[in-house]
């Protein structure tokens, strides 16, 4: 009996044991899938930001080269248009497969001008903000001999389908003569392939490499001469001023040209409106500001701006001002300046004549010619 009330409190006392070392057990074990290892969190390599990329900026240069490759690129969809319309024509009397072959091969031709141009816009339009520019416009030539070899296969096509219709008593000629151009085309085609490859790798890629590594400083120098030129001369704004207005009424115009579906003319639109805006970007070169558009001409007066920044040297207001110096009168600094220089011509000539006086005690014989001075420039 005693024995057995000894062992009670001993189980109690193991169990009790038991229970606290498995709730420790259960706490650590806990801890650990909590905190022992803890997923890194993501360092933010710069706080407050969303850590924007920076945009590459062309160089002014390369935007003028840009616009040009864009002039280009235009004039080629305007030809493929062009070639659509034929397609779409209708023209009695010649087989429709002959027509349409026509319209694919002034499609072709107009892809073919359009690639080239991509291939500047994309290359040296590009000075500055890639790393090949050169590289870039000099493996677009690939590209250009394929588009040219597919407008030979157009090419075979058209003679083959002159043969048709009405026209197939001519199919024993044509068939054969079409299937030699096309021959021809497709090695065309297959040489631009080999042709791009080659220049875009290998000895070439480093040549080009070498000559973009050159060419952007040399373009950024040239620039600057120029662009300090135009601030030195006070030209630089109101010129860029100028071909910026003269730019955007090209452009406003083309898109005029666009849109009025005229046949062969329309599709001219797209060619006017960027050289308009190739026009815009020029002044970039002269304008140290970088900017396209300058300050002075308000209106519709186009020459305003290069008016009104020309030094007023000299208060006189000259023939023809209205009265005035300055106001809304564009020609003031113009007529200003004639009024100084024929005031400082008449003070020198007036000058002579009293020299003159003095010193022979007779009549200047340059009298006529002061007079009439004189009389040019009173009021």
């Amino acid at each position: 009996m005693k024995a057995t009330m000894q062992t009670r409190p001993v189980n109690v006392m193991a169990i009790a044991c038991a229970a606290a070392v498995a709730l420790l057990a259960g706490c650590a074990s806990g801890g650990s899938s909590g905190g022992a290892s803890p997923s890194s969190p993501n360092t933010p390599t710069n706080p407050g930001t969303t850590n924007p990329q920076p945009t590459a900026v062309t160089t002014p240069t390369a935007k003028v080269t840009e616009g040009a490759g864009n002039t280009v690129t235009a004039t080629g969809n305007a030809v493929s248009q062009i070639g659509q319309q034929i397609k779409d024509a209708d023209v009695p009397l010649v087989p429709a497969a002959a027509k349409n072959a026509t319209g694919n091969v002034v499609v072709e031709a107009g892809d073919t001008v359009a690639t080239l141009g991509a291939g500047v816009r994309d290359g040296l339009g590009k000075i500055g903000a890639v790393d090949d520019p050169v590289g870039v416009t000099v493996a677009n030539t690939g590209n250009v001999v394929t588009q040219a070899g597919a407008t030979v296969v157009s090419a075979g096509n058209l003679v083959q389908a002159v043969g048709s219709d009405q026209l197939a008593p001519l199919s024993a000629v044509t068939n054969p003569v079409g299937g030699v151009v096309q021959t021809v085309g497709s090695a065309v085609m297959s040489g631009g392939d080999k042709l791009g490859e080659a220049l875009s790798t290998g000895p070439v890629a480093q040549v080009t490499g070498s000559v973009s590594t050159a060419i952007v400083p040399l373009t950024t120098q040239l620039t600057s001469a120029t662009q300090t030129v135009g601030a030195a001369t006070g030209l630089g704004a109101p010129v860029n001023n100028l071909l910026t207005q003269v730019g955007n009424t090209l452009a406003t115009s083309g898109d005029l040209i666009a849109g009025q579906n005229v046949p062969v003319v329309s599709p001219l639109g797209g060619v006017v409106t960027e050289v308009g805006n190739t026009v815009s970007v020029a002044g970039v070169l002269l304008n140290g500001n970088g900017s396209n558009g300058g300050t002075g001409g308000t209106g519709s007066n186009a020459l305003g701006g290069l008016l009104n920044t020309l030094p007023a040297l000299g208060g006189a207001t000259g023939v023809a001002s209205g009265g005035t110096n300055g106001g809304n009168n564009p020609l003031a600094p113009v007529t200003g300046l004639l009024g100084t220089v024929t005031g400082g011509l008449t003070s020198a000539a007036g000058t002579t004549t009293t020299s003159a006086s003095s010193s022979t005690g007779t009549s200047n014989p340059l009298a006529p010619v002061t007079g009439l001075l004189g009389g040019l420039t009173r009021p």
